[in-house]
Parts: C-alpha cells; sequence; structure tokens
C-alpha cells in the first residue's frame, strides 16, 4: 500500500514512516515530493491517485468541504485526518504517536472498502477511528 502524508506535516516524519512501512512493502511519500507546495487539495488528491496512493494523512478537514469530499469519493482513497489534539503537539510528539498510531491506520485501510474518511485521535486508549461519513451529492452519486 501506498500512503502520502500531506504537506501540513513534515516531510521528514514521511521518510520516517516510509523506512518504517518498507520492511512490509508498503511506502510513504510526502506530497511535496510530487507537487508544489501550496496546490489546492483537489488537485494534491487528484496527483496521489496517479501515482497509486491509497492512503492520505493529513491535519485538514477535508470532510468539511463538499469538492474534497466528492474528490476523495470518486478517487476512492482513505483519508486519515489527524483530530483535535495533534495541531498544538510539539513535533516529536507528534512523530512518535503518528508512528504509534501507524500499524492501526493501516490496519484500518486494509480493512476498508473506499472512499472513507477517518478521524485519528490524539489519544492512543482509543480502540475505534470515528468513521466520518462522505454525504452523497450529485457530483458522487
Amino acid at each position: 500500500m501506498k500512503a502520502q502524508l500531506d504537506e501540513n506535516l513534515p516531510p521528514a516524519l514521511a521518510r520516517a514512516l516510509n523506512c518504517l512501512a518498507e520492511d512490509d512493502g508498503h511506502s510513504v511519500i510526502h506530497v511535496t515530493t510530487v507537487i508544489p507546495r501550496g496546490t489546492p487539495d483537489v488537485q494534491l488528491l487528484l496527483e496521489a491517485s496517479k501515482l497509486g496512493v491509497h492512503v492520505h494523512i493529513t491535519q485538514d478537514h477535508h470532510h468539511r468541504c463538499r469538492e474534497e469530499r466528492d474528490t476523495i469519493a470518486t478517487l476512492r482513497m482513505a483519508v486519515f485526518v489527524l483530530a483535535k489534539g495533534w495541531k498544538d503537539q510539539l513535533y516529536f510528539d507528534k512523530a512518535a504517536r503518528l508512528i504509534q498510531w501507524w500499524p492501526r491506520i493501516l490496519q484500518q485501510a486494509e480493512e476498508t472498502t473506499p472512499p472513507a474518511i477517518f478521524l485519528v485521535p490524539w489519544s492512543v486508549g482509543v480502540k475505534r477511528f470515528e468513521r466520518v461519513t462522505i454525504p452523497r451529492t450529485k457530483a458522487s452519486s
């Protein structure tokens, strides 16, 4: 499986996760290795799909924007949104926590039929990710 980290997460974190993931046959890239910073999210998701990316990890709340939800639905991607509590954490704490969550993100992605959006809580005591409903619209029907 191929995953990518959004530009709101550090490129070094994508490289670290890739080192850990590649032993299991997975890969992790950072979006800025293929598109420039500031590229609109819809274009970013389209480019990711062309590269075979199945999982997108972000701090953006794509589920709040209809155009982004429609794109995720059309591309049949699994998106993991780092929920409340992540934004204000220190770099190394955030990196450690994402590495801690990584096996569960992989498992959820493999068990899910996309499209899907999940909220990844800061607390690792939570057993399940909250799945965000992707409302059907005329564009995604």
